[in-house]
């Protein structure tokens, strides 16, 4: 697992995933059912899913957020779990402090038709919908102890999707791929929107500098 630097902090790791891991999570990806929204998704189309709890959902059809107890799926838990997992593999690569996460988070592919349809009008103007997340950077959270994020690719069956950070490195997604992000504007960057024919899915997560780490609520997700 060779790290290539791009900048200090700023690395990646070609074919960190294994195709079995890879195909093992294709099935969940594809799956239309047990996506939510997230907060910080104007057009709809930044989606999480937690691939290692079977979906439950609310009176209304919405998405219950996973809590202790709920049925898992054992063949994600044991692929990210067991000894060589991808838990493993991560704590070993990554800064110190990684929070485990197995959650998904997708861009999904929307056409320009369904982007005019669900934005917000009053909060989200017509040069918006270029990108699927706009130039932003990692910060320290609410804790101030957020040390680093990453992401690993888990398709690169699509156009656009592609990281670009003010500095002028550009990284374009690669199946398997995993790509650590320091915390700090100085890394500042940009998703550019997702041109199809499928959707750009990832597993994404965090690490933290002390284990004062917040958790996450339906609410702030």
């Amino acid at each position: 697992m060779e790290k290539v630097y791009l900048d200090e902090g700023l690395w990646y790791i070609k074919n960190f995933l294994k195709q079995e891991e890879l195909e093992t999570l294709k099935p969940y990806c594809d799956d239309p059912i047990g996506w939510y929204t997230t907060m910080r998704s104007h057009y709809k189309n930044i989606l999480n899913k937690f691939p290692m709890n079977v979906p439950q959902f609310e009176e209304d059809g919405s998405l219950k957020f996973p809590v202790p107890g709920d049925p898992t799926v054992r063949e994600i838990e044991d692929m990210f779990g067991k000894p060589g997992g991808i838990y493993e593999r991560l704590e070993s690569v990554l800064p110190q402090g990684y929070g485990k996460n197995s959650g998904i988070q997708t861009f999904k592919y929307c056409t320009d038709e369904e982007i005019e349809r669900d934005k917000d009008i009053d909060q989200v103007s017509k040069k918006d919908i270029d990108y699927a997340m706009d130039w932003h950077w990692e910060d320290p959270g609410s804790f101030g102890n957020r040390s680093a994020s990453h992401s690993i690719y888990l398709n690169d069956d699509f156009n656009g999707g592609i990281v670009e950070f003010r500095k002028g490195y550009v990284i374009k997604p690669e199946a398997g791929m995993l790509v650590n992000i320091p915390i700090g504007a100085e890394f500042e960057h940009r998703v550019t929107k997702v041109l199809g024919p499928n959707s750009r899915h990832t597993l994404y997560g965090q690490c933290w500098s002390d284990l004062n780490v917040p958790v996450s609520t339906k609410d702030d997700c």
